[in-house]
């Protein structure tokens, strides 16, 4: 079993930044009493915080280029950024507590599963992150009620209402260098300006960022498992993609909107490589 410690180091992997919790600051003996200001990272509006941090990830800048290629071609690449890429840490430092952001009780080793049935969720098949670890985030209540989610006690079936299931190994927002802001021309706008994700596992995986963590000295990749509003959904190259769309020149609480309403991160998945 991966340690929850490892998790958080996850955490600043994908934010780019330095992230710790209270309950680690508490087991220091000797607090730093002039340490850098932080900002308090929680869960609903974590997708945000970790697609800001796009604008300064080397390897989200070289997976946009991936995507675009993908989808201008409709063929994979071979040229993921690999796991010589890495990124230098924006400066920022997050803060959460973790009773707050993680919820235990909901986390589940897929590590030694292989699937025997068909999952569904969201009236779309669930490929289940076998090989995975997943710390499960707390969303409960966090957002307009929980229908999004589905019930505890699943089935193979969907539950009327939930929102079906996507990856997203790195932030696939459109990096304006990139997709210039605004939706290309080509077929049924095939791509543009949003945030992808991927219902395929296999799919996300040469996106993940990767680290090698502090702790014990093993290399992981870390992926996002989110639920994903397809009232604001954009499926693309045959299904392998889901676009959300965000027109540029809005606001950025207006963008935050969007994003709230339309992706919501409930698991931190985690694998040793």
């Amino acid at each position: 079993m991966i340690h929850r410690d490892i998790a958080l180091e996850a955490l600043s992997v994908i934010c780019n930044a330095n992230v710790t919790s209270v309950q680690k600051q508490r087991l220091q003996p000797f607090p730093h009493a002039a340490a850098a200001p932080q900002e308090q990272l929680l869960i609903k509006y974590f997708i945000s915080t970790v697609l800001d941090a796009d604008e300064t990830s080397q390897v989200s800048r070289s997976s946009f280029h991936c995507i675009q290629q993908t989808l201008q071609s409709g063929k994979p690449v071979a040229n993921f950024p690999g796991e010589d890429v890495v990124d230098t840490p924006n400066g920022r430092n997050h803060i959460i507590d973790e009773d707050e952001f993680f919820a235990p009780e909901y986390d589940y080793d897929f590590s030694r599963l292989r699937d025997t049935e068909t999952y569904w969720r969201g009236g779309e098949k669930y490929e289940r992150p076998c090989g995975w670890q997943r710390f499960a985030l707390k969303v409960l209540n966090k957002y307009d009620g929980n229908t999004w989610l589905g019930t505890r006690y699943r089935s193979t079936q969907s539950c009327p209402g939930e929102w079906p299931v996507s990856y997203h190994g790195t932030s696939m927002k459109g990096a304006e260098a990139i997709i210039g802001g605004h939706y290309k021309p080509g077929p049924r706008k095939q791509f543009g300006r949003g945030i992808y994700s991927t219902p395929h596992i296999s799919e996300a995986i040469p996106y993940a960022k990767s680290f090698i963590s502090q702790k014990d000295g093993k290399r992981y990749k870390v992926i996002l498992q989110n639920r994903i509003n397809p009232a604001y959904r954009w499926k693309c190259n045959n299904d392998k993609y889901w676009l959300i769309p965000i027109s540029q020149g809005i606001s950025a609480a207006e963008e935050r909107d969007i994003v709230e309403k339309a992706i919501r991160p409930y698991g931190l998945l985690l694998k040793q490589i």
